[in-house]
């Protein structure tokens, strides 16, 4: 009876635990103070070997201007911000290097505009698992934030 309690026990603090690390929030070491990030999201191809796309809103709530240099996606051999600009009847990629997000301002990575292409995905890297997204400041600060994966066609900002 004993060794029953032990193994309901230790079966509650496993299911405990593993809701906690569903829900925890990426955390990186020198943490940029007054930068959120929300409404994250690694959007999968829809043809395998083809980049996926992350998408997501970045709050500066700071009197300064903060200059992200790189982004950073857990599993992925390369992500590379840029930006969507439709020129007439074609439209073409540009490289977002350097992109500044205002003091006091949001900047939306979001279909059809701002996003990061990420290539090199690894096997673990499946719908409905969760990497990293790390943004990369000028300063040497970072802000990151669980990104969960999402299918293709799942592009729209997550409800809630």
């Amino acid at each position: 009876m004993r060794a029953f309690r032990l193994s309901l026990m230790l079966a509650a603090t496993f299911a405990i635990t593993a809701c906690n690390q569903q829900t925890s929030t990426h955390k990186v070491s020198n943490a940029k103070s007054g930068i959120t990030i929300s409404d994250a999201r690694l959007v999968l191809p829809a043809v395998t070997g083809n980049p996926a796309a992350a998408y997501f809103s970045v709050n500066n709530e700071t009197d300064q201007p903060a200059k992200i240099l790189t982004v950073d996606v857990g599993g992925a051999g390369m992500a590379m911000m840029h930006e969507t600009l439709n020129m007439g009847a074609r439209s073409t990629m540009q490289d977002l290097s350097n992109t500044v997000v205002p003091a006091h301002q949001s900047l939306v990575f979001s279909p059809g505009g701002k996003h990061v292409m990420v290539t090199g995905l690894t096997d673990l890297i499946k719908k409905g698992t969760n990497t990293t997204l790390t943004l990369n400041f000028d300063d040497g600060q970072k802000a990151g934030v669980d990104l969960p994966v999402v299918p293709a066609g799942a592009a729209e900002k997550p409800a809630g």
